[in-house]
């Protein structure tokens, strides 16, 4: 365990879990590659997370997983990643589809694109993007943090191989306010 992450445990009481493999849930995590070390603990309240450190190829990333399967009715699949964000090298012409999302924030606009599977329900992604959620996207969380959702998991990131226990914490908070957002948007 990196010393980032024995701080991040002892400090905010996540536990070390071995052997964590979500398998290839998200667009993300469907490239290969290697979690750990991986912790876990209490995201928001009544929802499980994990953070760990995830590795493919010249890729390395920070992320927490979480799981929410009552989104899946509403949004197959949402992506907001920071513009510029790489995570491939090669392209075979075959990746998934999706349909950029228009929203009305120059500042959203500005930092991330945003899309979901094609014939989405508009009108719940315009009130998952509600106005607060728009602009604390904009503003607050880590500069390269990006989020993807699919078939109910959620897999937030940041593309810093050594954020340090301070960015990390930053990684985990953001997630969580994702995860609080999808979760609110869900249950109405």
């Amino acid at each position: 365990m990196t010393p980032a992450y024995t701080r991040l445990a002892d400090t905010h009481g996540l536990e070390p879990i071995d052997g964590f493999r979500p398998g290839p849930v998200t667009p993300l995590l469907a490239k290969g590659g290697a979690l750990g070390p991986a912790l876990g603990g209490n995201l928001v309240d009544g929802l499980a997370g994990v953070i760990a450190r995830y590795a493919y190829g010249r890729f390395t990333y920070n992320v927490v997983f979480a799981r929410i399967p009552e989104s899946q009715p509403f949004v197959p699949r949402l992506q907001c990643e920071r513009l510029g964000r790489l995570t491939d090298d090669t392209h075979y012409g075959f990746e998934v589809r999706n349909t950029r999302t228009w929203t009305e924030s120059e500042a959203l606009n500005a930092r991330y694109r945003v899309t979901a599977s094609p014939f989405q329900d508009l009108n719940w992604l315009r009130q998952l993007f509600a106005p607060t959620f728009v602009d604390w996207l904009a503003q607050s969380p880590p500069e390269d943090f990006s989020f993807e959702l699919a078939y109910g998991s959620l897999l937030c990131s940041i593309e810093e191989d050594d954020p340090g226990e301070p960015g990390l914490v930053a990684l985990w908070r953001a997630s969580a306010a994702v995860a609080d957002r999808i979760r609110a948007e869900s249950a109405e």
